[in-house]
């Protein structure tokens, strides 16, 4: 029987990130916390800003921005992962750089969370700005092909996922 994981002890396991979770969306900057939208906040098993928690130990690195849990009950807590970014044409490259950076880190440094990744929404481009290009441009099938959605303004969090 496969073991079901929960976010806050997943992201406590990990030494860089220990000190940095959050209950609910307490870790998302107050000034991002309206673009979240949740039909039950209960089901949020917290969160977690990577950016900030890595920052010291990797400066220089092109950090992602949020983990956010979500209660799956018995199917253990699942992870979006949210990048804060604004969303030009010319910051795609920038987004995906981030993308393959927070896979790798996860992948040598926190394998479990990697496999938290909700298979729906599980990687999240939330436009900081106006939206500078179009669904099913060359951009967006970029963003397509490495498995991340076209950027959105508001994230409503699947619960479901």
């Amino acid at each position: 029987m496969k073991k079901t994981m929960r976010f806050r002890p997943a992201v406590e396991s990990v030494s860089a990130l220990r000190s940095g979770y959050q209950p609910g969306l307490r870790a998302v900057k107050a000034e991002y916390r309206d673009r979240f939208a949740c039909d039950d906040p209960r089901r949020l098993a917290g969160s977690i800003d990577i950016d900030a928690a890595l920052e010291a130990a990797l400066p220089n690195a092109p950090r992602w921005d949020y983990g956010i849990g979500v209660d799956h009950g018995r199917g253990g807590d699942k992870i979006h992962w949210v990048e804060m970014h604004p969303a030009t044409d010319g910051d795609v490259k920038d987004v995906l750089r981030k993308l393959a950076w927070l896979r790798t880190w996860l992948q040598q440094n926190a394998r479990h969370l990697l496999a938290m990744t909700a298979k729906e929404k599980g990687f999240v481009w939330l436009a900081t700005k106006a939206i500078g290009f179009r669904p099913g441009s060359p951009k967006a099938k970029q963003l397509e092909a490495q498995g991340l959605g076209f950027p959105c303004r508001r994230f409503r969090i699947p619960q479901d996922a």
